[in-house]
């Protein structure tokens, strides 16, 4: 990449790290996943449908980044009430199991989150870090969802972008005016350009989509593993076809029942959760923080190339970091390291400054858009006048000091999108379905209060806690106390008597 910073999620996440580090399983956020999560009010039903699913052909990906694995298609209908209006084909990708035949249980179905996280690409990543297990015993897969990717995905399309000053007053209503103006544009191109998609990428319908992959693989009881989004189209599957889960691990789960402004305000101020968390952990951290901070909002810092870094890439950077707790120690190296470039004198200011030159700066920072966009529009109804954006977005940053400027950028997905909501059900009860819930008590991403909404809303489920930052610990945290419970679930079935409390990995 060219960029410093990549749109994911509604944050900032660099395209390189520093210094190099190693997760347990790469950040599924991420990977995940942002999320534009959106909650219409519903009773709970069962639903099904009339399209017969074939069995799917697996042959050899063809891709190299997929070798090794086995590649499919699975063709549905774009609108499950209107055969006429056409069809997706949707890529899927999976990883046999290891075991001797007699020892497989089924497929584990996977979805990373976003929304508009391919669900393909990441599989490589992961299935190196899955247990020996759950290898054995299941094939694994993923997909990506309709609009996505390999999915029919939206290929062409962006989000909006906004500027902020380096230094000095900045006059925030004219950002957000700007983030308002281009999100409408690129939506509005967007739309222009796949017209027989963008309508037709709801959760409701991938959940259905869903549907039909289980019976294509032939399981008679899906076992599922949602992270952040990915949780939406979980426990949305799970209020259409209560009866027909074996098992379903959910991961740092958004919220079952928020409105958009609810929303929105609890996911941006994550990241500072998770900013204070660390704080806590490493007060040494918090100290240069501070000092760095209160010097680049005076004058940025000038690197040899002639690039500059503002306060604002020192704060969406760190933001970023923290949700993925392998980061730690780095994060705190590479504050050491601005503080070096700042106030350091000599060789060790030079060869700071070079180390940071190695990296790209952005002067104009994204809004996502694309299929986060538009799922999200799809998925909730609610639309926000500019005054309320602005209300919103101002209270944000005063709620969240540290990252509030950036995580405001999703009140405006909304913008400029027209297709027809198709709202997902929302403040329901489901006492049917076996479910694990998993979350972190200062999640960098999705608060931790979701995870207790969705065990509410599941009357047979389990919440493990997760006392740490890290989005989607399964697999992520380093935590063998959240490891042993998620598999021993979808393994075996078994969960503890009552919720549980999983102590921190990582300080």
């Amino acid at each position: 990449m060219n960029e410093r910073f990549v749109a994911f999620d509604k944050f900032f996440i660099p395209d390189k790290q520093f210094p190099e580090s190693v997760e347990p399983l790469p950040d599924i956020v991420f990977i995940i996943t942002i999320l534009l999560l959106f909650f219409f009010t519903g009773c709970s039903t069962s639903s099904s449908h009339n399209t017969a699913s074939p069995a799917l052909t697996w042959t050899a990906c063809l891709e190299a980044e997929l070798a090794g694995l086995e590649c499919a298609t699975l063709t549905v209908p774009k609108d499950y009430n209107n055969a006429r209006r056409g069809t997706f084909s949707l890529a899927l990708v999976r990883a046999k199991a290891t075991g001797a035949p007699s020892e497989r249980i089924g497929t584990v179905f996977f979805n990373p989150g976003g929304p508009g996280e391919s669900g393909v690409s990441v599989v490589p990543q992961i299935v190196p870090a899955l247990p020996a297990e759950l290898r054995a015993r299941f094939d694994f897969v993923s997909w990506d969802p309709r609009g996505v990717g390999r999915s029919s995905g939206l290929r062409n399309c962006t989000g909006g972008s906004y500027t902020l000053p380096p230094t000095g007053a900045v006059e925030w209503d004219s950002v957000t005016a700007r983030m308002r103006s281009s999100e409408k544009a690129a939506n509005e191109s967007c739309a222009q350009m796949y017209p027989d998609i963008v309508p037709y990428i709801s959760t409701n319908a991938t959940v259905r989509d869903l549907e039909m992959l289980r019976e294509a693989v032939g399981d008679n009881l899906l076992t599922y593993w949602g992270t952040s989004y990915g949780t939406r189209i979980g426990f949305v599957y799970a209020y259409h076809y209560p009866d027909r889960v074996r098992a379903m691990l959910l991961s740092s789960p958004v919220s079952p029942n928020a409105t958009f402004p609810e929303f929105m305000y609890g996911s941006a101020m994550s990241p500072d959760d998770a900013v204070g968390f660390y704080f806590q952990a490493f007060p040494s951290a918090e100290i240069l923080f501070d000092r760095i901070v209160e010097s680049l909002s005076t004058q940025p810092l000038q690197l040899p190339s002639g690039s500059e870094v503002t306060q604002w890439d020192v704060r969406g950077t760190i933001a970023n970091n923290v949700k993925s707790e392998s980061l730690y120690q780095g994060t705190l190296s590479l504050l050491e390291t601005f503080d070096t470039a700042i106030n350091g004198s000599g060789t060790s200011q030079s060869e700071a400054k070079a180390m940071l030159d190695s990296m790209n700066w952005l002067t104009t920072y994204p809004v996502n858009g694309g299929a986060t966009a538009f799922i999200g529009s799809l998925d909730y109804a609610q639309r926000l006048t500019g005054g309320e954006q602005n209300t919103l977005a101002a209270q944000i940053r005063a709620d969240a000091p540290v990252f509030g400027f950036g995580a405001s950028q999703g009140l405006f997905y909304t913008e400029g999108i027209s297709v027809t909501p198709d709202p997902i059900p929302t403040k329901f009860t489901n006492t049917k379905t076996p479910v694990l819930i998993i979350g972190s008590t200062n999640d960098g991403l999705t608060k931790y209060s979701w995870a207790v909404e969705l065990r509410q809303n599941f009357l047979n489920s389990r919440l493990i806690t997760y006392v740490g930052t890290q989005h989607t610990p399964y697999l992520a945290a380093g935590s063998a106390c959240v490891d042993t419970y998620g598999t021993d679930f979808l393994v075996n079935l078994n969960r503890p008597e009552g919720d549980a409390t999983c102590p921190n990995a990582r300080r």
